[in-house]
């Protein structure tokens, strides 16, 4: 039986496949009642398992904020992973517990790993140059 170098590569339809994020344009309604407005807005569904995924709106406008640049900073500079929660607060809003949910693992907990990668991959969905 012939064996492979080491050195040698698996051809392409030998990898593993990955899915990656749909994103399409839609519109949402932000505030209730009389506040209420509808925006342009981004509808992301991430792949987090073989079986799974999760779907997000995430208003334009929530990509055109001041304050999200700071949390952006202090992670890529700082590795703060702390501020990574608020920076997913503030890009799906009231969804938020809706998305921890569904990255629950049998323990009930959403682990740093899990929460901190669906962050960096809905913002490589949403910005994917």
């Amino acid at each position: 039986m012939a064996t492979r170098p080491t050195a040698a590569k698996a051809p392409q339809d030998h990898q593993p496949k990955t899915i990656k994020p749909k994103v399409e344009k839609v519109e949402t309604v932000l505030g209730e009642g009389d506040d209420a407005r509808t925006v342009p807005a981004r509808q992301v569904t991430m792949p987090v398992a073989p079986d799974k995924s999760i779907t997000v709106v995430v208003a334009d406008e929530a990509l055109d904020d001041f304050e999200v640049l700071d949390d952006i900073r202090a992670v890529q500079d700082q590795n703060d992973a702390s501020r990574l929660p608020s920076l997913l607060r503030r890009l799906v809003g009231e969804q938020y517990r809706t998305v921890l949910d569904q990255l629950r693992g049998p323990n009930g907990r959403v682990s740093t790993s899990d929460g901190a990668q669906f962050v960096l991959d809905l913002f490589q969905a949403l910005n994917p140059n």
